[in-house]
């Protein structure tokens, strides 16, 4: 339990406020390698080589192939360009065939595997805040999770990956702040099968509500007993110095010690015959 909470807390901070994945994440969504060798251009000069401020443009007459390319652009963009990608998504919400658009490349990319471009085109939708795109969003927080597959560590591979996909779709549902869809928030942040969604329902829902005491109230009836310590969750606003910060952390720690990492124990040397990497003779001068 203790291991399981301290790795969805890690998880979920990335996700939390990352509605629109925009930030920083470089080259992220590129249709499919073309190379069988990696590219010796580090991403700083592929970032500072690209102009700013210059997303393709989407129109409903040529609605999937402009919102394939935007999504690759969002994929590609960096912080100082969420403001451009959101005037383009708020005028792109006003177009249905633009919003079917997001979903079929949603899909598109999941059914594909490619992952990382789902997650960029579920934040994307959730940004547009669009009562098709949020009922969208939950049914694809509702799909099954996978059963079989590659276990790491004991954790599923393919049931952890779409669960953060889910995660990120039930963002997008907090974010439109709509009754009908909150009580969906709700229910899932106490009964998906996930503690990765569940955790970051709790966050969504409590974040769209300024972090406010009546928002946990509401929200605690639906929070599991024994996850009820991702209400306390602390989170870093923006302004927020270091200082002020820490302080919230220590008091979120000593409230729940049970997050913390387990202080390192010292081992014994190991004898020598333990040690088959080990000369046991002097080397030789040269």
């Amino acid at each position: 339990m203790q291991r399981n909470t301290r790795r969805v807390l890690s998880r979920a901070g990335t996700l939390v406020v990352t509605l629109g994945l925009m930030s920083g994440s470089a080259a992220v969504a590129q249709d499919k390698p073309t190379s069988e060798n990696p590219s010796n251009i580090p991403p700083s000069r592929v970032i500072a080589g690209r102009p700013l401020h210059s997303p393709p443009k989407m129109n409903a007459a040529d609605a999937r192939k402009s919102v394939n390319a935007f999504i690759t652009w969002a994929g590609e963009s960096v912080v100082e360009e969420q403001s451009t990608a959101r005037r383009a998504l708020a005028s792109a919400a006003k177009q249905p065939e633009l919003v079917q658009a997001f979903m079929e490349e949603i899909l598109a990319a999941h059914e594909s595997g490619d992952t990382s471009r789902a997650l960029v085109g579920l934040g994307l939708l959730g940004e547009m805040r669009t009562y098709d795109g949020a009922k969208f969003l939950v049914e694809f927080v509702r799909k099954p999770l996978p059963t079989k597959g590659t276990v790491i560590e004991g954790e599923l591979q393919e049931e952890a990956q779409q669960a953060r996909l889910q995660a990120k779709a039930i963002a997008g549902v907090a974010y439109l702040r709509n009754e009908e869809f909150d009580r969906e928030v709700a229910y899932q942040a106490g009964n998906h099968p996930s503690v990765i969604v569940r955790a970051e329902a709790i966050s969504a829902y409590l974040w769209n509500r300024g972090d406010s005491l009546e928002a946990r109230k509401a929200l605690e009836p639906f929070v599991r007993k024994e996850e009820r310590l991702y209400l306390d969750r602390v989170r870093r606003v923006t302004g927020e110095g270091a200082d002020a910060f820490n302080r919230k952390l220590t008091a979120y720690l000593k409230a729940h010690p049970e997050v913390q990492a387990p202080d390192p124990v010292r081992k014994d040397p190991r004898p020598p015959e333990e040690k088959p990497n080990t000369f046991d003779e002097t080397p030789p001068k040269f």
